[in-house]
C-alpha cells in the first residue's frame, strides 16, 4: 500500500441521484445557511438544497460558481500554480525555485482540478477517471484526504457549509451528486465589505516611506538661515503625494505659542481719541546683528489658490490666510487684536464721519427721553400749567443719560459701537469714505477690485515686519497650482514676486505643482511672450519652463511610487489581513475520521462559533488586490484609492460576501478606473472578448468590431493582458451585468 492510499478518507454527507450523467455543476452560497446546487444533465436541470437534497422553490439566486471541469490547470494570484500531467498533479507555490512539485497517487488519468479552502491556505482537489477524489497540501506535497465515488468524476466544486467547515461536491457518470465532508478545521465566515471608501484628503501618515525627504525639507525651511532658498517646488504628477508631503512638513514645524500678555479691553473713548488724532505708525526697529543669532520661529501658512475663482480673490485669499496666521501667532487675545487692527485702519477711513457715528451710537437713549421731557416742561410753562414735577423728571433723565453715556464712553468696548471690520483685519483703502453701513463691506471678496493689491503691499508688509520683530519667519505652502486656471496661476506668481521684493521681510514659499501643467499655464497666460519667441534657456521647450527655472531655486522631484508601497497602502486603508490562529481543538485526527467513517449514522452539522472576517481582510481577496495594484502601469495613491472605491461600491451593489466573486470584481474595478474612455465601446462586447482571448485573429476582429482603431492598440493590448491574468469568463459576466 502506497503512502497515498494511507490518506484519511472523507465522509459522505449525502448522495443526490438524478438518473443520468452530470454535465454541469454549480454552487451558490449567497445565503450562508442555505447553499444551493445547480445540476445539469442531458434532460435534467435542477436546483436543490445542498443541506437536504430537496428541490429549491425560492427566488432565483444571482451568482453561481461553476464546478471546475478543466484539464489545463489554473494559476492563482497568491502564487499557487496547478497543472495536470496525465495521472499526476504538478504544483508550484510562492517561494519555490521555479521547479514543479509532482503529486502522485491517481492510478487513472485526472479529469479535473480545483481548490478547497482551509484556514492555513487552499488545498488542491483532483478527480480521476477511476472515480477517486484526492486532497493535496500544495506546500508540503502530502495527500490529506481521499474519497471514492466509484465512477468517473468530471465535475468538482467546493463550498463552506453552515457549520463553517468546507464541503466538496462531485458529479459522476452514474448521475449522482455526492457531498463530501473532509472534516477539515472551520474556515472563517466571510462578512460583507466593512470599509466605506476613501476620500482624496491628504494622509496623516507617511504611507510612501518619504520620511527622509520630509526631514530634509524641514531642515532647509528651518528659520535662521537668511541665505537659504526662498522658492522651493515639490514637483510630481497628479496623485503622487505632493499635498501629503506638504502636510507632513507642516506638522513637523509647529508654531510655538506667543508670550504676549493680554491687554485691557479697547474702549470707545480710546477709539474716539485715536480717531481724533490717529497714532503714527512706527515701523519696528531693525534687528542689529549680533554674534549670537536670536531664535527665529517658523510660521507655516497653507494657501490653496484652487479654491478661489478669480484673480482678485486670489489676492484677497492670500491676504486673509497671512492675516489669520499672524493673528494667532502674535496677537491671540481679542483685546490685543482689536487694538492692533483699529490703530492700523484708523488712518485710512473717514475719521470725522466715523467719529460722529461713534458719538451717535454711544449716546444713551435716556437723553432722548430727557429731551422729550424738556419739551413737555416748556409747553407746560407756556400754558401756565402746574407741571413742576416735569422739570425734576427731565433733569433726572438728563443726568442719568449723561452718566450712562459716560460709562459707555469710558468702559464700553469700541467694537460694540463701530463696524466690526475695523477690528478684525486690514480694510481696503477708502472702504469707509462714504458710509459704514455699505453691505459690500461685510465680505472682503467684494472689495477685491478696490485695493487688495494695495493691502498686500502695505498692510501685509507691515504685518510681516511685526512678525519679524516678534522673531517669526513666514513660510507659505501653496498647493494645487496645477489645478488652477492659467490666469490664477499667473496671479499667484505675481503675488510671489511682490513678496520677494526688497521691501518685504524674508518670506519662503513651498509650491506643490506638476511642472508640465504649470509651465503650460504660464505659456497660456503670457501668450504674447510665446508668440514673440523670446530667448529661452537652450534646454527648455517653452518660455513657461524658463520662467519656472528662474523662479524656483530648489526643485524637489518626488520619487516615483513603487510596488513596495502597495502593501503599506492596503494595510492602512483596509486593515490587517486575517490570519487564522492554529488551535489544537480544531485539528481532526486520523482516528477520529476513521471512527466517523465507520459510523452508519451521518453526523449532524454542528453549529460552531466562527470569526466573521470582512471580505477585504480575507487573505485570498487581499492577494488579488495586491497583485492587480502592483500590476498598474503607473503607481499612484490616488488611483489606488479610486480602484478600491469602485471595488467596494460594486461589492455593496451585489451584496456579495463570496471570496471568488470579490476577487473577480478587482478586475472589474480596474477596468472601470483604468479605461473609462472605452467603456461605451465595450458595452455588450465583454463575452466576445472573453471568447476571443486566446485567438489572435479573432481578438483583432472583435476589437475592430467594437470600434478600436490603430491609435487604441495599446489600450486593447493592456486590456487583453488583464483578462489573461484573471478568469476572463467570470469577469465578462460581471462587467456585462454591472456596466
Amino acid at each position: 500500500m502506497t503512502a497515498a492510499d494511507k490518506a484519511v478518507r472523507m465522509t459522505l454527507d449525502r448522495v443526490i441521484g438524478f438518473g443520468e450523467p452530470i454535465t454541469r455543476l454549480a454552487v451558490n452560497t449567497d445565503v450562508a445557511a442555505d447553499p444551493l446546487l445547480e445540476v445539469h444533465g442531458h434532460r435534467v436541470h435542477e436546483i436543490v438544497h445542498a443541506n437536504t437534497g430537496l428541490r429549491y422553490e425560492g427566488e432565483q439566486r444571482v451568482y453561481w460558481r461553476p464546478a471546475a471541469d478543466n484539464l489545463a490547470g489554473f494559476s492563482r494570484p497568491d502564487g499557487l500554480h496547478v497543472r495536470v500531467d496525465g495521472k499526476d498533479v504538478l504544483v508550484r507555490t510562492t517561494g519555490d525555485t521555479g521547479e514543479w512539485r509532482t503529486l502522485s497517487g491517481h492510478t487513472t488519468s485526472i479529469t479535473t482540478v480545483t481548490t478547497c479552502p482551509t484556514p492555513s491556505g487552499p488545498l488542491v482537489v483532483s478527480a480521476s477517471l477511476g472515480g477517486t477524489i484526492r486532497l493535496w497540501d500544495p506546500r508540503s506535497g502530502e495527500q490529506q484526504r481521499i474519497g471514492a465515488p466509484g465512477s468517473r468524476v468530471d465535475h468538482v466544486v467546493s463550498y463552506v457549509g453552515p457549520d463553517g467547515r468546507p464541503r466538496i461536491v462531485s458529479g459522476d457518470d452514474d448521475g449522482n451528486v455526492q457531498i463530501w465532508n473532509p472534516l477539515l478545521p472551520p474556515v472563517p465566515r466571510i462578512g460583507q465589505v466593512s470599509t466605506r471608501g476613501f476620500s482624496d484628503r491628504v494622509a496623516q501618515e507617511d504611507l510612501l516611506d518619504r520620511g527622509t525627504l520630509v526631514e530634509a525639507l524641514r531642515d532647509v525651511l528651518r528659520p535662521g538661515d537668511d541665505d537659504g532658498p526662498t522658492v522651493i517646488a515639490v514637483e510630481g504628477a497628479w496623485g503622487s503625494g505632493k499635498s501629503t508631503l506638504l502636510e507632513l512638513v507642516r506638522n513637523r514645524m509647529p508654531t510655538p505659542p506667543t508670550t504676549t500678555r493680554p491687554r485691557r479691553r479697547f474702549t470707545a473713548g480710546q477709539a474716539d481719541r485715536m480717531l481724533y488724532r490717529p497714532p503714527e505708525v512706527v515701523e519696528p526697529p531693525e534687528q542689529k546683528p549680533t554674534k549670537i543669532k536670536p531664535m527665529v520661529h517658523p510660521l507655516v501658512v497653507p494657501f490653496n489658490p484652487w479654491r478661489h475663482q478669480s484673480s482678485e480673490q486670489v489676492w484677497a485669499g492670500l491676504a486673509k490666510a497671512v492675516t489669520e496666521a499672524a493673528e494667532s501667532a502674535i496677537m491671540p487675545h481679542q483685546n490685543n487684536r482689536e487694538r492692533y487692527w483699529f490703530s492700523r485702519n484708523a488712518g485710512r477711513v473717514d475719521r470725522r464721519h466715523l467719529q460722529r457715528q461713534l458719538w451717535r451710537r454711544i449716546s444713551s437713549p435716556l437723553l432722548s427721553f430727557a429731551g422729550l421731557g424738556f419739551g413737555l416742561s416748556l409747553l407746560g410753562a407756556l400754558t401756565k400749567l402746574s407741571l413742576g414735577w416735569a422739570w425734576w423728571a427731565t433733569a433726572g433723565l438728563a443726568a442719568a443719560g449723561v452718566v450712562h453715556t459716560g460709562l459707555r464712553y469710558l468702559f464700553g468696548r469700541a467694537s460694540a459701537f463701530l463696524p466690526g471690520e475695523l477690528f478684525a483685519g486690514p480694510v481696503v483703502s477708502n472702504a469707509f469714505s462714504t458710509t459704514t453701513t455699505d453691505p459690500l463691506v461685510r465680505d472682503p471678496y467684494y472689495n477685491a477690485r478696490s485695493g487688495y493689491l494695495y493691502l498686500v503691499q502695505h498692510d501685509i508688509r507691515a504685518l510681516l515686519k511685526d512678525l519679524e520683530s516678534h522673531r517669526y519667519r513666514l513660510i507659505l505652502l501653496i498647493d494645487d497650482l496645477d489645478r488652477c486656471t492659467p490666469r490664477t496661476t499667473a496671479q499667484v506668481f505675481e503675488a510671489i514676486n511682490v513678496f520677494l521684493s526688497d521691501d518685504f521681510p524674508a518670506t519662503r514659499f513651498v509650491l506643490g505643482l506638476d511642472t508640465t501643467v504649470v509651465a503650460s499655464h504660464v505659456d497660456h497666460a503670457y501668450q504674447e511672450l510665446a508668440d514673440a519667441k523670446i530667448v529661452t534657456h537652450p534646454d527648455d521647450p517653452s518660455p513657461g519652463w524658463t520662467f519656472l527655472r528662474k523662479l524656483i531655486q530648489l526643485p524637489i522631484r518626488l520619487p516615483r511610487t513603487t510596488e513596495d508601497a502597495v502593501d503599506r497602502i492596503l494595510l492602512a486603508q483596509l486593515g490587517p489581513v486575517h490570519r487564522e490562529e492554529p488551535h489544537a481543538s480544531a485539528e481532526i485526527t486520523a482516528e477520529a475520521l476513521t471512527t466517523a467513517e465507520a459510523s452508519t449514522v451521518v453526523p449532524e452539522q454542528a453549529t460552531v462559533d466562527q470569526v466573521v472576517v470582512a471580505i477585504e481582510q480575507h487573505a485570498e481577496v487581499r492577494e488579488h488586490l495586491r497583485h492587480r495594484l502592483k500590476a498598474q502601469p503607473e503607481q499612484s495613491v490616488r488611483e489606488e484609492k479610486r480602484l478600491l472605491n469602485v471595488w467596494q461600491f460594486y461589492l455593496r451593489v451585489l451584496a456579495s460576501a463570496d471570496v471568488r466573486q470579490a476577487s473577480h470584481l478587482v478586475a472589474v474595478a480596474e477596468i472601470a478606473t483604468r479605461w473609462p474612455a472605452y467603456l461605451h465601446r465595450l458595452r455588450g462586447g465583454w463575452q466576445d472578448l472573453a471568447d476571443a482571448l486566446d485567438d489572435d485573429v479573432r481578438w483583432g476582429a472583435t476589437i475592430a468590431k467594437l470600434g478600436f482603431t490603430y491609435a487604441d492598440r495599446n489600450a486593447a493590448a493592456n486590456l487583453r493582458d488583464l483578462l489573461r491574468d484573471c478568469d476572463a469568463q467570470a469577469v465578462a459576466a460581471l462587467t456585462t451585468r454591472l456596466f
